[in-house]
């Protein structure tokens, strides 16, 4: 049995460094195209989902020394807080596209003062490194808090593997876009809560404002967390513990009140008149029903709260079912976004450890149960893991199965949508009794 233990572990740590010298090789090559738009992404041995981003001439662009080079969503920040403009939400942007800026003011101003002093390339890239540390030490933190260790290393490997051997992972990095900010205020926002913790609330509201996409997977938390109260009491201490995320993000937004309007009216123009783009759920379900899905999740939340006895923890599968569907909630919304999820890998192995140490559920099966049956409750919990786990690896490559096999390009919002009502059904049928134990 030594052996066999001792040989499992070898054989994850030759896979383990086999994957990241893979890693290191693309992530060099797609560095270098970043800080010097020299083409290097031809040697890279995967590349990303879309076809790359360049930065076109202009005499701002000849300025900034950015002429060929990527990170093209990181430009409609880039720029206009480069010259300090007051036009970067209409149309006279000086992005190089000329696309009004969905990014709050908050991130302008924070890039004004900090990456927007370095040269395009070398910012950019620099972008993508803060997200990355901010990121990891988000990551290695919740494995640490919620005494879950023994899933860390196979949980970076995972994550690394989306990030930068999927098509999808390498679409973010390409594109210079903001989602592991968005995965780590989710990590914050959990912890804040399952820890009862405002500081973290505080740090999970400042991650969550500069991309404005983690909003209603804030707000479907937040009001299943007061919903959750057993009494009058508890809900409103609940609902003063979660008013911390609204009263940071008034804050933020009452700092440059005006710009922030213009901000907030761009925002709504776009998700109640703009095309549907990517993997919106808009282009299956009308406009008002996409718009009205927070309310809708809050509501079958509620009925899975009932079911649960009212333990937040129990919920987990239905959250990262959410936090999969809020990926397809804007009208432009795409595959790179999908790094967002990668928060869910701690919070999934907490519920599953939960359950595993949990002596109800590792008891006595009920008499009569089928040997067979038996063995599928025990390993259920590790199974939901398992299953949103090659949901992560899937989805970040389902760009190249698309394009290998002929799908419709639409399959994919129909893969999000399904691996959702899986952890729904998961989320349903493991009993909720092993929670009654342990505190959120």
């Amino acid at each position: 049995m030594t052996k066999y233990i001792h040989f499992k572990k070898f054989l994850f740590l030759a896979i383990f460094f086999i994957v990241h010298c893979l890693i290191a090789y693309n992530a060099y090559f797609l560095a270098k195209d970043t800080a010097m738009g020299d083409g290097s992404e031809c040697k890279m041995l995967v590349k990303p989902a879309y076809k790359f981003k360049r930065v076109p001439q202009s005499d701002l662009a000849k300025e900034c020394n950015a002429v060929n080079r990527i990170s093209a969503d990181f430009a409609q920040v880039y720029f206009p807080a480069r010259v300090a403009s007051s036009e970067a939400y209409n149309s006279k942007t000086p992005d190089p596209w000329h696309r009004p800026s969905r990014y709050a003011p908050f991130l302008h101003d924070i890039y004004r003062h900090t990456l927007c002093k370095l040269q395009y390339g070398y910012a950019s890239l620099l972008n993508i490194g803060i997200q990355v540390l901010v990121f990891y030490l988000s990551f290695i933190i919740a494995f640490r808090k919620l005494h879950i260790r023994n899933y860390l290393f196979p949980a970076i490997l995972i994550a690394n593997v989306c990030l930068f051997l999927t098509p999808s992972g390498l679409s973010w990095l390409e594109r210079g876009q903001f989602s592991l900010f968005v995965a780590s205020a989710y990590i914050w926002l959990f912890l804040g809560i399952i820890m009862r913790n405002p500081f973290y609330l505080v740090l999970s509201a400042i991650l969550a404002y500069l991309k404005w996409t983690s909003l209603p997977l804030f707000f479907i938390v937040l009001a299943l967390w007061i919903l959750r109260a057993k009494d009058l009491k508890e809900s409103f201490e609940n609902f003063r513990f979660a008013l911390i995320v609204p009263a940071t993000f008034a804050l933020i937004y009452a700092l440059d009140l005006q710009t922030s309007n213009l901000f907030l009216k761009g925002l709504i123009a776009q998700e109640t008149t703009v095309s549907p783009q990517g993997l919106s759920l808009l282009f299956l379900v009308p406009r008002p029903l996409v718009k009205a899905l927070p309310v809708f999740l809050v509501a079958i939340g509620c009925s899975r709260l009932i079911k649960n006895r009212n333990i937040f923890v129990a919920m987990m599968p239905y959250l990262a079912a959410v936090g999969i569907l809020s990926l397809l909630y804007p009208s432009m919304a795409f595959d790179y976004s999908t790094p967002c999820l990668l928060c869910f890998i701690p919070l999934m192995a907490y519920w599953a450890e939960i359950i595993k140490r949990d002596h109800n559920w590792q008891g006595e099966s009920p008499t009569g149960t089928p040997v067979w049956l038996d063995k599928i409750r025990r390993v259920l919990p590790f199974l939901a893991l398992s299953f949103f786990c090659a949901f992560l690896l899937v989805a970040s490559s389902f760009s190249y199965i698309i394009r290998q096999f002929g799908l419709h390009p639409l399959s994919a919002i129909f893969l999000y949508v399904g691996c959702a009502a899986v952890l729904l059904i998961f989320s349903t049928h493991l009993p909720c009794k092993v929670f009654t134990c342990q505190k959120d």
